[in-house]
């Protein structure tokens, strides 16, 4: 009910606020670097450059922060894959004491 008079009356949860003013704010920045780019005193040719030097950049930048989340992903499943064959010789050992015990009192 809370929500039907929220929609209404145009109110919205903090949540989907925060959110909104978070994309605004992204929003208003690229805007603003671009408008910056576009409108600098300076050549279009040095503009391009400078467009073309900072996607670089930011190529480098995910192609560095790709690997780094490829080898952090690669460390954690290595773990994940020691912890799951200790726990399995565990089940092991443990079910054949019980299959040992089961078999002394049969």
């Amino acid at each position: 009910m809370g929500d039907l008079f929220g929609n209404l009356f145009g109110y919205q949860k903090k949540s989907e606020a925060r959110a909104n003013v978070i994309i605004g704010t992204l929003t208003g920045l690229l805007l603003g670097a671009a408008a910056g780019l576009l409108l600098a005193p300076q050549s279009g040719k040095e503009t391009r450059e400078d467009i073309v030097r900072l996607a670089e950049k930011g190529y480098e930048k995910a192609v560095e922060a790709s690997q780094t989340v490829a080898d952090f992903v690669k460390d954690k499943s290595q773990e994940v894959s020691e912890k799951f064959i200790k726990r399995k010789a565990k089940t092991d050992e443990d079910i054949a004491d019980v299959t040992d015990e089961v078999t002394e009192e049969a």
